[in-house]
C-alpha cells in the first residue's frame, strides 16, 4: 500500500508541474497533437509516477482540457457542424469505454 506523499515535496512540484503545463498545452496546441505524447514522459521522469499511476492522472486530466478547449473552438469549428457528425462521436466514446472495460480487466486479471 502506497503512503500519503510527502505535503513538502508536493508543494516544491507544483510550481514545475504549472510551467511544465503550460509548456506541453502550448506544445500540443501548435502541432495538434493530444498533450499525452508530451505529459506522460514528464510524470514519470521528472515527478516519478509509476506508469499506470501517471495514465490514470493523465486520464483523469483529459477531458478538462477537452471541455476548456470548446468555448475557444466555437469560433472556429460552429457546434452544429460537430454534432452533425453525433454518430462517429458516440461511436468513439462507446470503442473507448469498452477498450477502457477491457483494458482494466485484463490488468486486474
Amino acid at each position: 500500500m502506497k503512503s500519503d506523499p510527502d505535503p513538502l515535496i508536493v508543494h516544491r512540484c507544483m510550481p514545475a508541474a504549472f510551467v511544465g503545463g503550460t509548456v506541453i498545452d502550448t506544445l500540443g496546441r501548435l502541432i495538434g497533437l493530444g498533450r499525452a505524447e508530451f505529459r506522460l514522459p514528464l510524470l514519470i521522469g521528472l515527478f516519478r509516477f509509476a506508469a499506470l499511476d501517471a495514465v490514470i492522472l493523465n486520464k483523469a486530466t483529459s477531458p478538462v482540457m477537452v471541455a476548456s478547449a470548446l468555448p475557444f473552438r466555437a469560433g472556429t469549428v460552429p457546434f452544429g457542424l460537430i454534432a452533425a457528425h453525433w454518430p462517429i462521436g458516440l461511436n468513439l466514446l462507446a470503442g473507448s469505454l469498452l477498450g477502457a472495460w477491457v483494458g482494466a480487466g485484463e490488468r486486474s486479471a
